[in-house]
């Protein structure tokens, strides 16, 4: 026998054990979860829970040397969760009915369409994390950020998942509560504690219009599960008076926590107050969560009504993509542009919430519209949050908020400034990007409309001209890039990222460019895989 044949056989043998030993304890895993559903499918949200309680103990024993082991920690919760929901999808297309269903009183849906949004809020928060390696401008309470954002996630977690009003309100409100500590972090700094007090005033007006509203709603139809309302919406209640008012007010209830207009005046004072790590949570976690949400109501709830609520949808997303875009145009810094940029973007995937309605209460959930909206959230997940932490890493080599520091920034660091553009590209929806695929998903979904609803053709019509009002502010900062001079001599000095915050620059900087160009189709089959219960099933 040759001694490459020894080594073949050692590595088959080897290779053999190692996959007994992963799949001997996912085997058990699965034995367990067929016995024991109802604790199975809460599994993710525990490895956060366990992951919280696990760095209150070291930051308790260790103390703040020990900061680099509670973000490892924190980042193996995460993978932990994202692990487990891929279990659950894996046992979900198996086995079809397994898992599926309301849980837990009927407050809780597990589908594909709650763990799709799971698994983009671990990629983002880890992603994030990887930048705390070495971010020195959160020098205090550093345990305490990282908690923070790994219980608003548990929050927004379970909020996607809800199928009952009240539930959405009480993780809502927790979630919230997170985002308003998170928002006034920097204690000692005034413009801080004013952004995270603007934030609760606005959060607190806004959980109470949305708590009224879902008491009118019980009072008409006698029910808060979402399932149950949209049987009597369809049945007994399509024209009642109150119908009407009590939606307007769950949207301006949803509508707060996603930051559309007109109830977007908290965003930009809470980004700019908020740390930069803190601001990067808030302009992509809460909306993704808020829009699941969202389309979760209004694409069941009340779909069977769809002709009530969509005018209003369409006026505000018109006035969302205006005054976000016309916002930006004038501010000097990063963060409040930002803002209103991602005030602006939730316009356009409004337009695709829009659409969903129009394709009535039984195909909805399959339209070009529903699989448009989360294709666009899905790709605005990386290429906002790639924004945000090259923001961060300008911080960190000397910069600030103000844009002013991002010029001569390509002298400062090539390798940032080049992800930066790809970033700013595709958020301007500029080919050959994913952020243009993702717009024009959104604009051929409204299309397919416009000869049944002409309205969609004013729609269509804004959202080109707010696309063309974009460039202006994202180029800008491109100029500001490449063909300024930096302020400062210091803030011309070569500056490096450490390895992980690279990967944290990499990861959604070039998924922005690679999705748009080879693997275009990826990201949609991964959205109409995610599918989302719109029918009254067995109740566990």
């Amino acid at each position: 026998m040759g001694l490459s044949e020894l080594a073949f056989n050692f590595l088959t043998t080897v290779w053999g054990r190692l996959q007994i030993l992963w799949s001997e304890p996912a085997r058990q895993l699965t034995h367990w979860g067929w016995e024991h559903q109802a604790y199975y499918l809460l599994f993710p949200e525990i490895s956060l829970l366990v992951g919280v309680a696990v760095i209150l103990l070291v930051d308790v024993f260790l103390g703040r040397k020990a900061f680099n082991i509670i973000i490892w920690i924190a980042i193996v919760a995460l993978f932990s969760n994202f692990l487990m929901t891929l279990h659950l999808m894996y046992m979900t297309s198996r086995f079809f009915s397994y898992g599926l269903g309301l849980w837990w009183g009927q407050l809780e849906t597990i589908d594909p369409y709650a763990l799709f949004f799971k698994q983009l809020m671990d990629w983002g928060d880890i992603l994030l994390l990887l930048v705390l390696f070495r971010y020195p401008l959160i020098k205090r309470f550093r345990s305490e950020f990282i908690i923070l954002i790994l219980s608003a996630t548990i929050a927004f977690d379970l909020m996607v998942g809800s199928s009952d009003l009240l539930a959405i309100y009480v993780m809502t409100e927790f979630g919230s509560i997170m985002l308003y500590l998170l928002a006034a972090f920097h204690k000692d700094k005034l413009k801080s504690l004013e952004g995270g007090l603007k934030y609760f005033i606005t959060g607190a007006a806004s959980s109470a219009a949305m708590l009224f509203g879902i008491s009118y709603i019980y009072g008409i139809v006698g029910s808060t599960n979402i399932y149950e309302i949209k049987i009597r919406m369809m049945s007994i209640y399509p024209d009642h008076p109150l119908v009407l008012f009590a939606m307007v007010l769950i949207i301006v209830g949803v509508g707060y926590k996603i930051g559309v207009a007109p109830f977007h005046l908290w965003a930009p004072d809470a980004y700019e107050g908020a740390p930069t790590p803190a601001t990067a949570f808030i302009s992509v976690f809460p909306k993704m969560a808020g829009f699941a949400v969202l389309m979760r109501i209004y694409l069941v709830a009340f779909a069977p009504v769809a002709q009530v609520w969509l005018p209003l949808f369409v006026i505000m997303a018109i006035l969302t993509m205006f005054v976000g875009n016309i916002m930006a145009l004038t501010q000097t810094s990063f963060k409040r542009l930002m803002a209103y940029s991602g005030i602006a973007q939730m316009g356009y995937v409004l337009i695709g919430v829009i659409c969903a309605g129009l394709a009535g209460p039984n195909e909805a959930a399959t339209s070009n519209g529903f699989w448009a909206a989360m294709y666009y959230l899905l790709i605005y997940m990386f290429m906002n949050l790639g924004a945000f932490i090259i923001g961060m890493m300008n911080e960190v080599s000397g910069g600030s908020d103000h844009l002013d520091t991002f010029n001569g920034f390509h002298q400062r660091s090539p390798f940032l400034s080049f992800f930066m553009t790809i970033c700013l590209l595709a958020l301007t929806g500029i080919p050959p990007t994913a952020g243009f695929i993702a717009k024009f998903v959104i604009f051929v979904s409204a299309v397919d409309y416009i000869t049944r609803y002409p309205a969609m053709f004013l729609l269509v019509l804004m959202a080109i001209i707010n696309t063309v009002i974009a460039v202006y502010y994202y180029v800008g900062i491109i100029k500001r890039i490449y063909l300024l001079k930096p302020l400062r001599t210091e803030l011309a000095r070569p500056f490096t990222p450490i390895f992980f915050q690279r990967v944290a620059v990499l990861v959604p900087a070039l998924a922005s460019l690679v999705l748009g160009i080879f693997y275009i189709d990826a990201p949609m089959n991964y959205v109409k895989g995610a599918w989302f219960m719109t029918y009254y099933t067995t109740i566990a």
